[in-house]
Parts: C-alpha cells; sequence; structure tokens
C-alpha cells in the first residue's frame, strides 16, 4: 500500500478533531473482520478500526476512514527525453493531450445492437459481424441439410446473404452467415429478433471526415485517447501539467501499456492533527473491527450470554452522521488523488505490462470452432480455464484485471484469473487469524 500526508485547511483540520470525538464514542464489536471479507461484504464508504495489521505499515487501533473501491485505467508512460523513470498515469487525469504521434494507428470501433432485423441495414456481404453473446443458429451443411448449433460469443462472422427455400428455411427468409471457415450459418430473424446481439466494426468511409485527419491540432482526455488509438503513442500534455507533484515531471511522453487497477482509497485519522491518505489493494492482509450498529442482527451476532443484541437506532444515526460528514471532508481530496499521477516502483510496472501483454495475446489468439452442436456433450463442455494466463501477485496499492475487449476499453472487466483470490494472497501467521463477529 502506499500512505502519504493528507494536506487540509486549517478549517477542515478542525472539522475533523470534531469528528474524531465523536468517533471515540462509538461502540466497537469485540470480533474481527478480515479486511477482504469486510468490504466484500459491507458497502463502502464505512469507518473501521485497524485490529491486526501483520505485515503492512498500518498501526493497531488506527482509525480508518474506506472512502470506496475505484476502477481505474493505469497507463505505463515513458518520457520522450532520457528519464529512467516509468511513469503511471490514470485515465481519471483531469489534463487535455496532444497525440504527437504522425501516423497513430487507430482503434477499430463497433456498433452495436440487439435485434436481428438491424442486419438489414447493411449491404451484403458485410464483414466483422461479431456475437456478443451465444447465438443459436443453423450449421447448413453442403447436403442442404441443417444441424442446430450454438455460435459461439465473440465469434466473427460474415453477412453474407438472405435464403429463402422451400427445402432449406421452410419458406421463410433467414440470414446466412459465414464464419472463417467458410462455413455457413441460418438466423431466423423471427425467432432471434430481440434476442442476437451483435456488433458490426465501422468502416473507415463511414466515420466522419473528420475523425482521421491530422490530429496534432486537437486536444484529448486521456480515456479519449485510449478508446482512439493504439498503442505505444506519443502524446503531450498541454493541460494541468504544471499541478503534477513529480519533479521534472516531463510532458512529453509515450503511451506504452495500460491494465485495469482496483484499489480503495482510505484516510488515516487516528491522529486527526496528522491525517494520511492511503491507497491499498482489496486483498491487503489485516483484520479490523467495525462499529457493533452494523452488526446487530446477523445471525452470527450474540451477546456472550446467547441473547441476540437490540438494534440501537441513536447509535446507528450517530454513525450515519459521523460518515456522512466524512464523506463532504475528504471525498474531494479522495478522487483528487486518484486522479493524479505518479512515478511506478518496478512490481506495478512489471504487474500492468504482463496483464497487458496478456490481453495483447488473447486478442490475437483465433479458435478454429466457431460454434458448438447442441446436445453433443463432448462439444458443450466448458471450457478448461488451467490453459487461462494468470498472473501470480498483485501490486500493494491495487488489484489488477484487463479488459474484456481492447477495442472497446470501458466495455466491462474481466479477471485476469478465474483462480481464488487466495492464490494471490500472503496468508497471516497462524497464530493471528482473526475471528468474525
Amino acid at each position: 500500500m502506499t500512505l502519504f500526508p493528507l494536506d487540509l485547511a486549517e478549517s477542515q483540520k478542525e472539522t475533523l478533531v470534531t469528528i474524531a470525538d465523536e468517533i471515540k464514542q462509538f461502540d466497537w464489536e469485540v470480533g474481527e473482520y478480515l479486511f477482504h471479507d469486510f468490504i466484500e461484504y459491507f458497502q463502502l464508504p464505512q469507518i473501521i478500526r485497524v485490529s491486526q495489521p501483520w505485515d503492512t505499515n498500518l498501526v493497531k487501533n488506527d482509525i480508518l476512514y474506506l472512502q470506496s473501491m475505484y476502477d481505474r485505467h493505469l497507463i505505463l508512460s515513458k518520457s520522450l527525453l532520457s528519464d529512467e523513470r516509468t511513469f503511471i498515469l490514470p485515465d481519471w487525469f483531469q489534463g487535455q493531450c496532444r497525440v504527437l504521434s504522425s501516423n497513430p494507428t487507430y482503434k477499430s470501433r463497433w456498433w452495436q445492437f440487439t435485434n436481428a432485423m438491424e442486419l438489414l441495414r447493411f449491404e451484403m456481404p458485410r464483414e466483422h459481424i461479431r456475437l456478443l453473446r451465444d447465438t443459436s443458429a443453423l450449421l447448413l451443411l453442403p447436403t442442404n441439410q441443417t444441424i442446430p448449433v450454438l455460435l459461439k460469443e465473440n465469434t466473427e462472422v460474415t453477412l453474407k446473404r438472405i435464403e429463402k427455400s422451400t427445402t432449406i428455411t421452410n419458406g421463410k427468409e433467414m440470414f446466412v452467415l459465414g464464419d472463417k471457415n467458410d462455413q455457413e450459418f441460418l438466423l431466423d430473424p423471427t425467432q432471434a429478433t430481440d434476442s442476437f446481439h451483435f456488433a458490426t466494426k465501422i468502416l473507415d468511409d463511414e466515420f466522419d471526415k473528420s475523425y482521421h485527419k491530422n490530429t496534432s491540432e486537437n486536444l484529448f482526455t486521456l480515456p479519449e485517447i485510449i478508446i482512439r488509438y493504439e498503442l505505444p503513442l506519443d502524446i503531450e500534455i498541454v493541460s494541468l501539467a504544471d499541478t503534477i507533484p513529480i519533479e521534472n515531471f516531463p510532458t512529453q511522453l509515450r503511451l506504452e501499456k495500460y491494465s485495469i487497477a482496483k484499489s480503495i482509497i482510505a484516510v488515516s485519522i487516528g491522529d486527526p492533527n496528522q491525517p494520511r491518505i492511503l491507497e491499498l489493494s482489496s486483498l491487503t492482509q489485516f483484520s479490523l473491527q467495525c462499529v457493533t450498529c452494523l452488526t446487530t442482527g446477523l445471525p452470527r451476532d450474540s451477546t456472550v450470554d446467547g441473547t441476540t443484541r437490540v438494534f440501537d437506532e441513536n447509535a446507528y444515526r450517530q454513525y450515519e452522521s459521523v460518515r456522512e460528514k466524512l464523506v463532504q471532508l475528504l471525498e474531494d481530496a479522495s478522487i483528487q488523488y486518484m486522479r493524479t499521477p505518479f512515478v511506478g516502483d518496478k512490481e506495478e510496472v512489471d504487474c500492468i505490462a504482463e496483464v497487458y501483454n496478456i490481453g495483447m495475446q488473447l486478442k490475437r489468439e483465433e479458435k478454429n470452432q466457431t460454434y458448438t452442436v447442441i446436445g453433443d456433450a463432448d462439444s458443450t463442455t466448458n471450457e478448461s480455464n488451467n490453459g487461462q494466463p494468470s498472473i501470480n501477485n498483485h501490486p500493494a496499492r491495487f488489484t489488477v484485471h484487463l479488459p474484456v475487449d481492447f477495442n472497446s476499453p470501458y466495455s466491462s472487466i474481466m479477471e485476469v484469473s478465474e483462480e481464488e483470490e487466495d492464490d494471490h494472497e500472503v496468508q497471516p501467521p497462524a497464530a493471528a487469524t482473526a475471528a468474525t463477529t
């Protein structure tokens, strides 16, 4: 994890001291949660007390305000001038950038549709039709017989023609799709009207004329850049570069690789006169205690004599009041931290690079078979995860993920590995195993 002093105005420090006095009145649970269990069960923001710090730089009994869990695209960047440092730019950075590369490579862009009849928009043949979910179809054999199959998600097919035959399609009009192996499939739009989800690649002549013009005069945000261009890409930061707290920060950079990072921003307020901001991974190993009003009524929650604890409405209202004050006081500082570039250490840089390389490998891979036969037990078995590339370690300040589709990096997020999180965690000492409340 990372830990930095948090600069607050004097009036804000006074407010925090008042809030700290209110927190002293809280009734804390005796039992403990593991951190990753707590953030999975309770929605953030929350206020916690560190119990067992284990192998972290946390302090026992320190009070932490857990702001939220954030997803960001972190971009590895190198100076275009001589500089050994690797900078990590979050896509939350608010500055604008100019593209310096003379011939940047544009990413493919796709239209998405959820109705089979939308295929009528396009002249046939139309290549690069990507299926966004498994789709039932009929495999058309050379004998004009058909076999029910399931076209796999992310398969690319060609919209070839419309078939209407008394012998093949029973007189219906059906779309004929072709895969890369020159196999043809019949799609009945009357059965797949609202369930046929597909995307089609936007062709160069279908873009506005301004899209591919010289980019040296145009300014973009980082999200716009990683959606629009393939990496590596040379850029210049033309606004807000002077606010980046890095000595001799270069404004001309080469963007090389990126991944999605998930992290929790927290503020240490045990000493309200010296608040500190923390960024930590969801896999960080320490135990904590929460206030009793959060756990009242849970099945495992009971007093020593076995009777169920009565819900204390006043205590809960006090907790909610304090939490809301912390949100108003610290949210802007937390978000500003998430927007700020930083110098990456070797572990962080290597991890992002490995995830990016995995994504590029998955993007290039093609499977020979584009469909499974419905009802065929051998062909409908789930693909094994054993061959799925994965990483073994995550940086202390975030966990890493990769986009499902590097052509559309903001579409959704997938885990790097299907393995259990325990595979990536450093287990606490056996003697320090926490007891849940």
